[in-house]
């Protein structure tokens, strides 16, 4: 071959190259392109919206940076004295989110939250970045990397927004569910939910998982400080040097929060206090400071302080100093699952895992709480009792509200956990993930789908004239004089979702809440009746429901409040003013809309619902 030939080879093989790079550049920059997601950006005006008033809970502290703390409520800047000098509330001045994450860089607070995505604080101003796309929302870990850029640890992976855009930030860190982010943007340790750890560097992407040294897949924390690099889980943590696995730590401690400086091990663990372990010497883990432990530690914030629940601490010397205590609150907790306003006029508050309180009038509370009274489901007023349905048993409550009865499987219901109650003058209806338990003065029977109802978990429960009508897994039944008449589901009727969660008698209508398929309505006649103005996907929360003269209202999981004009047959969403958009639980009375959710309960004039 002549010098002609080998540099015409040459110079055909350097094109057929660099149109492959060309080839993959493209590809690559329409992968961005293809991952740039639309985000919101706009300044919060912070104005409280009218006929809106909170019911506040105790202040749950949840992420500290600088002279700011992430609450349940909201935001809080203190002062040197520990005073709260500042305050900025869910659904008020905030987004309606819970906040999960703060990281201070500069001058600018920047602050995660919970389907809201990202708020920046500057000067008093909250700059509001939200992308449409609610997962990518969810914010779990915020890193400022050298180039200025953010990077977003979310619910749908990886994203960093650089002023420009939000996009994804590498292919490989699309889609996974991340808990923890550390490092710099070339060196990048990235907790995931259930995936292990995960190191990017020089393109590369490393796994590590239990067969590489992490005592679980399941990562709470990760930590960085040169060329260590700590995984924190729930059964313990390990260390990493320049990449490479040394050896597990802080072995059977519940590891939530890492912080590493120079060869020691900070751990914040989910009920044993801060643990201390060294990371240059082969030593035992051990816990620190006053108490020797037995509480939850939110966030190590530097060797000398840490983050509870109630607390901001110094500790030095073994000794600690509170620096900011948690504001009470009228409320035991934010985790609301049920409501009930009783003739007495007081308010009964049903908490996910914290019992109930009992709210009088002038603003007395009584707390229960015990082995039974703990997952409240549902509450219901009677005449002479009134019962709570909780994940451990059917409990009576007499007028002055104390326990008087319990009663579980071996008192006749098909089964102890009870999802719904239904008070009807002498009889007493049970909802149960196994079947439905009516109770009266001559025992008890029970219905499940071998008698014809649509499935045997049954969500919820009531009374549209002679009919008791129960939501179910697997569609709509309707009761009448024990026994049942018909089952309504998707291949039946124009039921447009199985799982009915909430149910709302107005009138002869009833109103269906459904896991995903929103709200309809079934008349008198049979007619399904649909509604073009609700979100098609919303899902309604169990027991999420309530009628009034005026309108029907329904909480759903991230939708906010659902409002139905019932002279106008036309619905509205509402979110400004509820503390978080997951609507967890209605009551009403005397035109006022009590609001429960898992960050707080908002009372609410019902007027400004049905404008």
């Amino acid at each position: 071959m002549g010098l002609g030939a080998a540099g015409a080879g040459l110079a055909y093989a350097g094109a057929a190259i660099w149109r492959a790079r060309r080839s993959e550049e493209q590809a690559a920059a329409e992968w961005t392109r293809s991952q740039t997601l639309v985000v919101s950006d706009g300044w919060r005006d912070g104005a409280a919206p009218a006929g809106f008033e909170a019911m506040p809970a105790p202040a749950d502290f949840r992420a500290a940076a600088g002279r700011y703390i992430a609450a349940g409520n909201g935001l809080l800047a203190w002062g040197a004295d520990g005073a709260i000098t500042g305050q900025w509330r869910c659904g008020w001045e905030l987004p309606p989110a819970p906040l999960t994450v703060l990281v201070e860089v500069g001058e600018v607070l920047w602050i995660g939250t919970e389907g809201e995505g990202v708020l920046a604080l500057r000067e008093g101003k909250i700059r509001h970045l939200r992308p449409a796309d609610r997962g990518v929302g969810t914010v779990r870990a915020l890193l400022a990397v050298d180039s200025g850029a953010l990077l977003w640890g979310t619910d749908r992976g990886v994203y960093r927004h650089d002023g420009e855009g939000l996009r994804v930030a590498h292919p490989a860190l699309d889609r996974v569910a991340v808990t923890a982010l550390a490092g710099r943007e070339e060196d990048l340790y990235i907790g995931t939910r259930d995936a292990g750890l995960w190191r990017l560097h020089a393109g590369q992407l490393d796994r590590f998982g239990e067969a590489e040294g992490l005592p679980d897949p399941h990562v709470q924390a990760v930590a960085v400080a040169g060329d260590l690099a700590v995984a924190g889980t729930p059964t313990g943590a390990a260390l990493w040097r320049a990449g490479g696995f040394d050896r597990r730590v802080a072995e059977g401690y519940f590891v939530r929060s890492a912080l590493v400086a120079g060869e020691t091990l900070y751990a914040g663990t989910l009920e044993d206090g801060l643990v201390t372990a060294p990371l240059g010497a082969r030593g035992r883990a051990v816990v620190t400071g006053e108490g020797a432990g037995a509480r939850e530690i939110r966030q190590v914030v530097s060797p000398s302080r840490v983050l509870t629940g109630r607390a901001l601490l110094a500790m030095e010397n073994g000794r600690e100093e509170t620096l900011v205590a948690a504001p009470a609150g009228l409320l035991t907790d934010g985790n609301v699952s049920a409501l009930a306003m009783d003739g007495a006029g007081r308010l009964w508050v049903g908490y996910f895992d914290r019992g109930l309180d009992i709210v009088e009038a002038g603003g007395r509370v009584t707390h229960v709480e015990d082995d039974r009274v703990f997952c409240v489901n549902r509450i219901v007023h009677g005449t002479d009792r009134t019962a709570v349905a909780t994940a451990n048993g059917l409990v009576y409550f007499d007028a002055a509200g104390r326990r008087r009865q319990v009663l579980t499987r071996e008192e006749g219901l098909i089964a102890t956990h009870v999802t719904d109650v239904l008070v009807d003058g002498a009889a007493v209806w049970a909802a149960t993930p196994a079947g439905l338990t009516m109770l009266d003065g001559e025992g008890a029977r029970s219905w499940n789908a071998f008698h014809g109802m649509g499935n045997n978990h049954v969500y919820c429960l009531a009374r549209r004239g002679r009919e008791i009508v129960c939501g179910t897994l697997g569609g709509l039944t309707r009761l009448e004089q024990g026994a049942v008449r018909v089952s309504y589901s998707t291949a039946n009727s124009g039921l447009r979702a199985n799982w009915v969660t909430a149910l709302a008698v107005a009138g002869e209508e009833l109103y269906v809440g459904t896991y995903g398929g929103g709200v309809q309505c079934l008349q008198g006649n049979g007619g399904w009746q649909q509604f073009r103005d609700l979100p098609e996907d919303a899902v309604v929360n169990p027991g999420a429901m309530v009628a009034t003269p005026a309108g029907v209202y329904a909480g759903t999981l991230q939708h906010g409040l659902l409002c139905l004009d019932r002279g106008r047959q036309r619905w509205r969403r509402v979110t400004g003013g509820l503390p978080s958009a997951n609507v967890t639980a209605l009551a009403w009375a005397n035109g006022t809309l009590y609001a429960g959710t898992d960050n707080g309960l908002a009372k609410i004039a019902e007027g400004v619902l049905q404008l």
